[in-house]
């Protein structure tokens, strides 16, 4: 009972708060950290929880702090009955407030160290105890009549290892079947289970030693493995979750002298004050202090309703304003890996087919345990009917270990997360392995024109028609709620430092924006958006009216990248689509002279119909990569199978977008899809390394050439191969191609 009761301390608000990442209505996001998350087998139940418990409407779990966030209904379901829920499946919260605040979380195990080190005593002592029965000393009589006392003493050193062994492996296997799901666990646990048991048998009647040291030895190198993982994980594969590390974002901040500057959101502090835009992510919770802010919660909560905030209101990590700008006072420091939650969870899963090596992945876990299960009783079965009970269990152990998956599970994240590190440091920044997969397996490429293959730094901008500074300062109080390219390239052009208020501020992506400033109407956009008649279809502009009179419009004279040409004709091998909202005609055909001839350029598309045309793509079975500014087109980049956002500068987080490149990058496309490529196949190799191994230790398992402790000992030596492999490989990889 008192186990049951020892969270209720959770429903205090105030100490709530501590570990809550959102909380509106009846939706709640918890974070709690798990020392328990040991494997894959952790990470499938617990991402599970939705499935078995109608209140928990989302889990994700990052393996490589053990944290898990829960979203959950507050009103149906308290925080502390979700810890106990957590407590009774056998993953107890560890919940030290002063970690969780100052972020320093120890996510390793200093049970497993201690488990190791009982282990390898175990182990020694065992081995010490069977070498006279490996030598033939059973033979002299005085050993022949002490013989018990070395078989029984194994026995009593065995049992810590065997009750720990089977403790940890069991729950898991007995929660996989009960949510049928056969993990690696099942036969791990019938393993150790039934060797023990025959070894007690031996030992009872008088029979034999029994395999006390392969019980032993097989617990000493799968705890070896076990570590070894986890630190391969936290060293290498950890990136992919850690947002600071490799996603410089530029905040813009309110200094001391009340100027505005642009700061790495790494240095931003609690106390900070700084400027939201229309569309752009709150980066940290915060207090509103100025503007009215309209909230988009959908990359938290998955639902796209819109929640008005007024002064004094606290708006949460995550939340994007859908309005004009406001300001903000950060009351937490950046979680650098919350922003990296809503990153990884935000893509969502519309129809998209599974890739040729994910797909591997998931039939190998769905169908290995089974096969393995069915070759290890047919083979004991076997020797059984050929009266050698020895070999029965000698074989069906041996396989059980020999088999074991390690090696197979670590190839795919350690090249394609080594490859992601590569790839950071050439400003090309993916969102995890799973993409890699899909770059690898394009074949269709998809840009956007303003702001993507144009440098908007370099376009020179002219105003046709007659303006004057207090228009220009009207004008410039519009833009500066706005995160488009173009918006902000005009803005930084008219170099207005003093703004007005705006009210009804509104953006339509694509079109334009509006807004009532000084009480008077101002729209600034397309000349269909501000209701004028188009007469010349071979210009870029942007139309402005003031209290609802036309009074000119900017003209652009675009800039394309330096080397444009070149990067099209890098990637003739790929179909090459160029989609923009632009309506200059000769822009058009210059687009067209420098493409492939299978390429093609569609002018006049609004963000609809750019997703649209992803969509019929899809249709036909392309795989598209899409790259795009982020904003504009952020609904054609969300249902590509890799979107790409290129920005100047880094000045926004877009959790719709698989990756972001910085746009002085743009000519190394072709460089980075060759090198997922060669990915794929080192994958693929690692792979036929890791199935040729397994192949060779069953043959040798069945036949019953191979004794359980040598196949204990191979067993982390395989993973360990596939390890240096991996990071050999891609080490070399990155010499000859990236540096």
């Amino acid at each position: 009972m008192k186990k049951n009761n020892s969270f209720y301390f959770l429903d205090n608000n105030k100490i709530a708060e501590k570990i809550i990442d959102f909380n509106h209505n009846n939706i709640t996001t918890v974070r709690f950290l798990i020392p328990s998350i040991h494997c894959s087998s952790c990470i499938f139940i617990l991402e599970s929880l939705s499935k078995f418990h109608k209140n928990i409407l989302e889990s994700t779990v990052d393996f490589s702090s053990k944290q898990i966030w829960i979203t959950f209904n507050n009103i149906e379901f308290k925080l502390s009955s979700l810890a106990k829920l957590l407590d009774n499946m056998g993953y107890r919260p560890s919940i030290n407030f002063e970690l969780i605040e100052k972020k320093k979380i120890n996510t390793f195990d200093r049970k497993l160290i201690e488990k190791l080190a009982i282990s390898f005593f175990c182990f020694g002592n065992i081995m010490l105890l069977a070498i006279p029965e490996y030598v033939g000393a059973y033979k002299d009589v005085w050993f022949f009549e002490n013989r018990n006392f070395f078989r029984y003493l194994m026995l009593i050193l065995s049992l810590p290892i065997v009750i720990s062994s089977f403790k940890d492996h069991i729950k898991y296997a007995i929660f996989g079947l009960k949510k049928h799901v056969l993990n690696m666990d099942v036969p791990i646990s019938i393993g150790i289970l039934v060797i023990f048991l025959w070894s007690c048998y031996e030992i009872f009647f008088d029979l034999g030693s029994g395999y006390f040291d392969s019980i032993s030895s097989f617990s000493l190198f799968l705890l070896i493995s076990r570590i070894f993982q986890i630190h391969t994980h936290n060293k290498i594969i950890s990136f992919n979750k850690n947002y600071k590390s490799f996603y410089p974002i530029l905040i813009t901040k309110i200094n001391k002298n009340k100027k505005e500057e642009k700061i790495l959101l790494s240095s931003l502090r609690k106390g900070d004050l700084i400027f939201i835009k229309n569309e752009e992510i709150i980066p940290a919770d915060s207090i509103l202090m100025k503007g009215s802010a309209v909230l988009d919660n959908s990359f938290i909560t998955g639902e796209s309703y819109l929640i008005n905030k007024k002064i004094g209101d606290k708006i949460y990590a995550g939340s994007k304003q859908k309005g004009e700008r406001i300001i903000v006072k950060v009351i937490k420091n950046v979680d650098h890996s919350y922003l990296s939650l809503l990153w990884n969870k935000s893509k969502s899963n519309h129809s998209k087919k599974l890739f040729y090596l994910n797909s591997i992945s998931t039939k190998f876990s769905k169908y290995f345990t089974p096969i393995i299960l069915t070759i290890s009783i047919v083979t004991g079965i076997y020797w059984y009917f050929n009266n050698d009970i020895s070999k029965v269990f000698q074989t069906t152990f041996s396989i059980l270990i020999i088999t074991c998956p390690c090696a197979l599970v670590l190839s795919s994240p350690l090249i394609f997360g080594n490859i992601i590190r590569f790839f950071s440091k050439k400003s090309f920044y993916i969102k995890d392995i799973f993409t890699m997969e899909k770059i690898s397996t394009i074949k269709t490429i998809i840009f956007d024109k303003t702001g993507t293959i144009t440098d908007t730094n370099k376009e020179k901008i002219y105003f046709v028609g007659n303006i004057k500074y207090e228009e220009k300062k009207i004008i410039a109080s519009l833009l500066k709620n706005s995160s488009h390219p173009l918006s902000q390239r005009i803005l930084s052009e008219l170099s207005i430092k003093d703004f007005y208020s705006i009210k009804n501020f509104k953006e339509i992506m694509g079109e334009g924006l509006e807004g009532i400033i000084k009480n008077i109407p101002v729209k600034i956009g397309s000349k269909k958006y501000l209701g004028i008649k188009e007469n010349n279809r071979n210009q870029t502009t942007v139309s402005v009216s003031i209290n609802n009179k036309f009074i000119g419009y900017f003209l652009f004279r675009n800039f394309y990248r330096k080397g444009l040409k070149n990067i099209f004709k890098n990637l003739k091998k790929y179909k090459i689509i160029i989609l923009s909202g632009d309506q200059n005609e000769l822009e058009k055909k210059y687009l067209q002279s420098i493409l492939p001839k299978s390429g093609k350029v569609i002018f006049n598309q609004s963000p609809e119909d750019k997703l649209n045309y992803v969509k019929k793509l899809q249709i036909k079975g392309d795989n598209v990569m899409m790259f795009g500014d982020g904003i504009n087109d952020c609904a054609a980049l969300s249902q590509s199978e890799v979107g790409v956002a290129i920005s100047e500068n880094t000045t926004g987080f877009f959790p719709s977008c698989d990756a972001f490149l910085q746009s002085d990058c743009l000519n190394q496309i072709f460089l980075f899809l060759k090198i997922s490529k060669i990915a794929k196949k080192l994958v693929i190799f690692n792979f036929m390394i890791s199935f040729f191994y397994n192949i060779i230790g069953i043959y040798f398992a069945i036949t019953g050439n191979l004794k359980p402790l040598i196949a204990a000992v191979l067993m982390p030596l395989s993973s360990f191969s596939v390890i240096f492999f991996s990071i050999i490989s891609t080490w070399i990889v990155s010499r000859k191609f990236i540096f």
